[in-house]
Parts: structure tokens; C-alpha cells; sequence
């Protein structure tokens, strides 16, 4: 009786797991083979090769061959005997179904079999077992063989040769020349690399110091209380100097700006130096002739020939490394007042000393990419500037921008086409100073005669992106001569919080709080002002040391919180909601440059956007000051206790009294 159906299917994983494993040594034994071995195996295999297909079913199903098949070749001293199956296959019952009906004769002379013949069962191997047993073919396993196949005909046409590791040849250090190594340190490659490492070192080492400027707290770090400032003030809770001697020495710094959307980068407009041989040359003969591209990197500290000594000069800092700028770019003459554009990270925007306007692109190298143009007609007027640019402020999110300039000249540009002004404006003289309030988008300038001006539009588009012209409306804030600034009007600074909805608009500044702006002068005052009440100053502040204010600004977070910069090197600090007569720093101030005597005085103040930071610029260095806790911190509605020390004092009764309801 034939074996049970289960017991065949065991036999025959037994068998095809016996052949993997055969197949799995002769593979890791084929790289040890010699000649000899595989001619050997070569020899066991040949006469398999040639038998009759016939031939070798008879002797599967144990059936003596046919007339027509071919005997089988004589067996040799290596050949191996075959193994017969004890069950029919699935490839012996199709032979079976193919073989011609074997004659009468033929079936005569066989003997009957000992048992009766059982019906046989096929079935596939493949849909009993699992995947894992066994595993099908790959395409690595074909392309091994044929692999295995060109090298034994490779063995077999060459003779095999002793194998012997390839020596290691050890290259001894070549020692450059003293002319070799300048030459490598002057390639582009060599200072690519040493400007990137280099950047990336200092950064991790100030990363403690970037830490300090940036990380928001309460006077308290990892339960450690914070250290003061080296100088014991109460006042800072940290400070670092920012200069680069190389590039700045002797330059004065003109203007400063933080970056909007990059918080640790800062913006520095540069002077020229004080050996400039252009220093005797008329005011404004100096252009810009020179645009991109340059192939000099921005991000390089390595000078080009003459880059030194160029007229002008910007520089973008980082807060982690205070010796060397991120950025430089150059211009043919000084920069008088730079800006970073307000969406576009990688824009510069300067206004230089020949009243030409200039955009960098830190993509670009170092030179302006864009440029307004200087020229003039026959009767010798220009659309655009021909004195210096004093001040600039980028509006309408980028798109526009507005300059004044000491010719007493205000224009509107867009900064998509800088060629000409799209419209121009002439106020008195001379302006020094302007500013912009963000509410009502009222423009704010100054002149050197100590007059102030407002511009103030029908429009809301103050850059003048509109195809129909404006009506602008240029009004004289007349203080009078008693009340007004005696001299130079050095700055203008225009609240930047937002003001409450119910407050109303008069003569183009917000009743209120948010209609308030700061003025400083060579006077030795500083005034705040309120034109929605009245054209004379609210309050008038004056110098204790007698020294002319160059600066003031309002603080971008704090509602009464300001800040003073003096010409004997002090700051200021003022809290209109604690004080009105005293500044919070006391009648010192204090003191930005570490060594008392130096005599320099300060250029410029700018607040951070988050109002915890100060930019100070000192002849050519700039400090970062980082202020206490205390004196950033909002205790209070502030806002509403400075308008009531105003209306408590009187100081807008005179401004047709003022309704308390719109004054919170």
C-alpha cells in the first residue's frame, strides 16, 4: 500500500532542505577550492549531464525503456548512483500521460505488479509549507552562479598562481615652501573653509554669552541668582562690546537697526574713516558708481585691495561673535543711515553722503546691487537727493521707503524701482531727522533750525504705491521761540505700541497715549510732544551735565519706558509712569564705555523688538546692553498712570482739555 500522503510531503521537505544545505556549503567552500577540487566536482557532475530524459523517468517509475528510448550511458567510478522516488511525482504522472500505449508484446512481457495499482495524488509542495521552509530563488542566487560559472572557465584557461597581498606604500608628509604655504592660504578654497570653521567655532564658544542676550527670565537661571554687570550697575544684567579694528577703526558709527526676523543679528552703517583722503572733497561728490556682482563674499573677514579704505561701509553683527561681523559691504561713499528691509532677510537698504540710495543682497557680494540714480537737469535740479541722507524709514511692509535729506528734501520711493523718487516733498532748509507713527502713518521730521514738521496723508499708502498722486498735507508744528528746540533737532522717535481702538484722530496723530513722540537736541533737552492737543511741547527735560542729547527712542514694549543717549557717554533711563523730573538711572546715567576717560560720546541708542536690549554706538564700537528685569517689567497699567501724572501736572489742559475717557 502507498505510503500516507503526509509522510510523502515529509520526505520531500527533507530532501529539498538537504539539497539547500548541500548548496550553502559547496558556496562557501568554492572560494577555498583549488584547480584540482573543482575539476574533481567538475567530473562527478558530467555524466549527469548527458542522460537521455527517457531514460532517467524509466528509471523513476522502475519501467524498462521503450524501443524507441536510447540506453543509458555506462556508469563510471565517480558517478553518483541516482535516487529514485518512492512516490509518484507530479512530473512522472504528466510523463505517464505522454508515453505513446505501449504494444501488446510490450505489455506481455512485463510482470505483474505485487500490488494493486493505487491512484496517484499530486500536489504542490509550495501551498503546504511556509514561506520560511523554504525560501524561493533570488536574483542574486542566479547571478551567483553565473559568476561561479566565468570563474571556473576562467580557472581552467589560465594557470592558478599564488595569491599575495597587495604592499601598503606609506607616502611620507610633503613639507611646503614658505611660497607654497602663502599661496594655499591665499586660494579661495582654503579661506572658504577657515571663514565657515572659523564662524561655526566662535559661535559654540559664545553660545553661553548668546544665551545671556537672548534667554527670557526673572533675574533667577537654573536656581542661580544672575550675575550684574563688571561695572556693579543695577541696572544691567549684562553687556558685551561688539568691533572689529581691521574694518572699523576710526569710522564712526551713523546708524544702527536689529534685524526682524532674525533676533541675534544687528545692522551698523559706517562713516568714513578719519585718514580718508576723500575727507576734504565738497560734500556729495562722492557716488556710487559700482554695483554687483562682486566676487567677494559678504561673509568673508579677508579685505580685497582698497576694500580698507573704501568710503563706505555696513556690517551686519551677531550676537555670538563680537569680534568679527557676519556680513561686510562696501559702498563708494560713507553710509549715513542703513535699515534691514523687513521681510526680505537677506536685503540691506542704506542711504549714503551723496543722497543716493543703495540695496545689498548678502547673495551678491559685497557691493550694492541696486542704486538710485544722480542725475540732474540743466537747470540743476534732480528728482532725487544731491546732499546727504540723514534719515530713512522702510514703510508699507518694504514695498516703500521714505528719505530725508539736508537740502531739506523728503522723498517717497519704491524700492522695486529706484531710479527716481515718486515724489518729493521741500521742508524749510534742512531736514536732520524724520520718523514715521505707525497708526496713522503720519511722518514726523526735524530740521537743524529746531523747527518740526508733519506730513500726513489721505491715503494709506505712504510710500506712494499708488498710480494716483497723493494729496500730502505738510503742516508746521509751531511751538514758538521760547518753548521750542534752540538748535539741531539730533532725533525723532514715535511710538510703536499699538493704541486703543476708541481713541480718535486729530491733525493727523491719535488722541492719547499712542499720539505721543520724543525729540532730542543740541539744546541739551529732550521734549515730548502731543500735536493732537497742542504744538507745544508737554514736557521739557534737560541735561544735568549740560551735554547735547544725540539721541532718544521709545521703548517698543514698555508704554512709558524710554531711553536717553548723551554726548558725555551716558544712557538714560526714563519711567514717566514712576517720574517725571527724574530719570530712574539717577543724574549719572549710565556709563557705556568701560573706561570712564575715554571721552567718547554716543551716536546713536535702538531698542531690541522685544524691548529688553539695547544697541549703543560709541564713537566706532557698538554695545550690546542687556537690561534688568526690574526695568523692562510692566507693573501695572503704566500707560494709564503716565497720563494721569500728565493730566494731574496740567500739562493738557491747555490742549483744549482733553477728554479723560479718550486719554487711557
Amino acid at each position: 500500500m502507498a505510503d500516507d500522503p503526509r509522510a510523502q510531503r515529509q520526505r520531500a521537505l527533507e530532501e529539498k532542505k538537504r539539497r539547500l544545505e548541500e548548496l550553502k556549503a559547496r558556496r562557501s567552500q568554492r572560494g577555498t577550492q583549488t584547480g584540482s577540487q573543482r575539476e574533481a566536482a567538475r567530473e562527478r557532475v558530467e555524466p549527469f549531464r548527458n542522460l537521455n530524459l527517457d531514460a532517467y523517468i524509466d528509471g523513476l517509475l522502475n519501467v524498462p525503456a521503450t524501443g524507441g528510448a536510447q540506453p543509458p550511458p555506462p556508469s563510471t567510478p565517480n558517478q553518483v548512483p541516482q535516487q529514485t522516488s518512492a512516490a509518484p511525482t507530479a512530473n512522472d504522472t504528466a510523463a505517464q500521460e505522454l508515453a505513446p500505449p505501449p504494444s501488446v508484446d510490450q505489455v506481455v512481457s512485463v510482470p505483474a505488479p505485487a500490488a494493486p495499482l493505487v491512484k496517484a495524488e499530486t500536489f504542490e509542495a509550495g501551498t503546504q509549507t511556509l514561506d520560511d521552509d523554504f525560501p524561493p530563488a533570488s536574483d542574486d542566487d542566479e547571478e551567483e552562479e553565473r559568476q561561479d560559472e566565468k570563474e571556473d572557465k576562467r580557472d581552467e584557461s589560465s594557470p592558478e598562481l599564488p595569491q599575495h597581498e597587495d604592499p601598503v606604500v606609506e607616502e611620507e608628509a610633503k613639507v611646503l615652501t614658505a611660497e607654497e604655504v602663502e599661496q594655499e592660504l591665499a586660494s579661495d578654497t582654503f579661506s572658504s573653509f577657515l571663514n565657515i570653521a572659523s564662524k561655526k567655532v566662535e559661535r559654540v564658544l559664545n553660545s553661553a554669552s548668546l544665551a545671556d542676550f537672548l534667554v527670557d527670565y526673572d533675574g533667577e537661571s537654573n536656581g542661580h541668582k544672575r550675575s550684574r554687570a563688571s561695572d556693579g550697575s543695577k541696572f544691567l544684567a549684562s553687556r558685551q562690546v561688539y568691533e572689529c579694528p581691521q574694518w572699523t577703526q576710526h569710522r564712526d558709527v551713523t546708524d544702527m537697526d536689529w534685524s526682524p526676523l532674525h533676533t541675534e543679528l544687528m545692522l551698523c552703517g559706517y562713516h568714513m574713516t578719519s585718514t580718508s583722503p576723500s575727507l576734504g572733497q565738497q560734500m556729495g561728490s562722492t557716488a556710487v558708481k559700482n554695483v554687483s556682482p562682486d566676487d567677494t563674499p559678504s561673509d568673508s573677514l579677508a579685505p580685497r585691495r582698497g576694500e580698507l579704505m573704501s568710503d563706505g561701509l555696513a556690517l551686519v553683527w551677531n550676537l555670538a561673535l563680537p569680534n568679527r561681523p557676519e556680513h561686510i559691504f562696501t559702498c563708494g561713499s560713507p553710509v549715513t543711515t542703513t535699515r534691514f528691509h523687513p521681510s526680505e532677510s537677506p536685503l540691506i537698504i542704506g542711504g549714503c553722503q551723496s543722497g543716493q540710495v543703495v540695496v545689498w543682497d548678502v547673495r551678491a557680494g559685497r557691493m550694492p546691487v541696486q542704486k538710485s540714480s544722480l542725475v540732474t537737469t540743466a537747470k540743476g535740479n534732480s528728482k532725487g537727493h544731491t546732499h546727504p541722507i540723514c534719515s530713512m524709514q522702510v514703510v508699507e511692509g518694504g514695498a516703500g521707503l521714505v528719505t530725508g535729506a539736508t537740502d531739506g528734501r523728503v522723498n517717497f520711493w519704491s524700492l522695486a524701482n529706484l531710479r527716481d523718487p515718486l515724489e518729493s516733498l521741500q521742508l524749510g532748509d534742512s531736514v536732520s531727522c524724520l520718523a514715521v507713527s505707525p497708526e496713522t502713518e503720519t511722518l514726523v521730521c526735524g530740521d537743524e533750525m529746531g523747527t518740526l514738521y508733519s506730513i500726513s496723508s489721505n491715503q494709506s499708502t505712504l510710500g506712494g504705491g499708488s498710480s494716483q498722486r497723493s494729496r500730502r498735507q505738510v503742516r508746521k508744528i509751531d511751538a514758538g521761540k521760547e518753548d521750542g528746540h534752540f538748535g539741531m533737532i539730533t532725533s525723532v522717535s514715535t511710538k510703536k505700541l499699538k493704541a486703543p481702538a476708541r481713541a480718535g484722530i486729530q491733525k493727523g496723530f491719535l488722541r492719547g497715549s499712542g499720539g505721543l513722540f520724543l525729540t532730542s537736541g543740541v539744546d541739551w533737552t529732550v521734549k515730548m510732544w502731543s500735536p493732537a492737543y497742542t504744538d507745544k511741547p508737554l514736557v521739557s527735560l534737560v541735561s544735568h551735565s549740560y551735554d547735547y542729547m544725540s539721541d532718544v527712542q521709545w521703548s517698543p514694549a514698555h508704554p512709558s519706558l524710554m531711553a536717553t543717549a548723551s554726548s558725555n557717554g551716558t544712557i538714560g533711563l526714563w519711567n514717566f509712569a514712576l517720574s517725571l523730573e527724574e530719570p530712574i538711572t539717577g543724574s549719572d546715567g549710565i556709563v557705556v564705555e568701560p573706561d570712564a576717560g575715554s571721552g567718547r560720546g554716543l551716536n546713536k541708542v535702538k531698542w531690541s523688538a522685544d524691548g529688553r536690549r539695547l544697541l549703543v554706538a560709541s564713537a566706532d564700537r557698538v554695545h550690546a546692553l542687556v537690561l534688568a528685569e526690574d526695568i523692562v517689567r510692566q507693573k501695572g497699567d503704566e500707560d494709564s498712570r503716565m497720563m494721569n501724572h500728565l493730566l494731574s501736572r496740567g500739562l493738557l489742559d491747555r490742549a483744549h482739555n482733553a477728554e479723560p475717557s479718550l486719554v487711557t
